[in-house]
């Protein structure tokens, strides 16, 4: 028969717990794809209500705590760092499109403040080429004059980009209405039939 030894302790096969918290919200967001903080923002965007995603949020973070044998620091205390983070959020809003010339002093003048910068030319021309999309967007969802006069703003704006003129702009532009007339007769045409 063999006697244990009592000088010796048996090694457990239980890892310790870890209660670096980085190491629960590392687990956390490999099994969901995010942190505990951009899983509550998600959730607060959706409506849920507060208990409904303090329950929620417990169970998943038990179950993950528990297969990554670590702690977390709990509900409150990332639920107070989503607010903080949706707060800031709130006060700093991301553009990074083209604006008007005159946009900047418009927001200063409001007592905000902007971060803007003055684009080289070739990213000037992709940005153009990105509002006139934006603007025609906008004209296909309002319908209205508004829009259209933005478009024109930017059409303006890519033809001087591009090295033309207004003026050759407005040439072509009444060549080809004098050589295949406009849009005023509203015709559509339904097909071609090769002879």
């Amino acid at each position: 028969m063999r006697r244990s030894n009592p000088g010796k302790s048996k090694k457990s096969s239980i890892p310790p717990i870890r209660k670096d918290p980085k190491v629960f919200e590392k687990a956390f967001e490999t099994r969901l794809g995010q942190t505990p903080v951009d899983y509550l923002i998600a959730k607060i965007q959706s409506g849920s209500s507060v208990s409904s995603i303090s329950y929620l949020f417990d169970i998943v973070a038990a179950e993950i705590a528990l297969k990554n044998h670590c702690v977390n620091k709990g509900f409150d205390h990332y639920y107070a760092l989503a607010q903080e983070r949706m707060e800031t959020m709130k006060k700093h809003i991301e553009h990074n499109k083209l604006v008007r010339d005159r946009i900047p002093q418009i927001i200063e003048a409001s007592g905000r403040t902007c971060v803007a910068v003055t684009l080289p030319d070739d990213a000037y021309i992709r940005a153009l080429d990105t509002k006139l999309n934006e603007e025609l967007a906008e004209y296909h969802k309002d319908q209205n004059i508004e829009e259209l006069a933005d478009l024109l703003e930017v059409i303006r704006a890519a033809t001087i980009a591009r090295g033309y003129t207004l003026e050759e702009l407005e040439a072509i532009r009444a060549k080809k209405a004098e050589k295949r007339g406009g849009f005023e007769k509203k015709i559509l045409l339904i097909e071609t039939i090769e002879k």
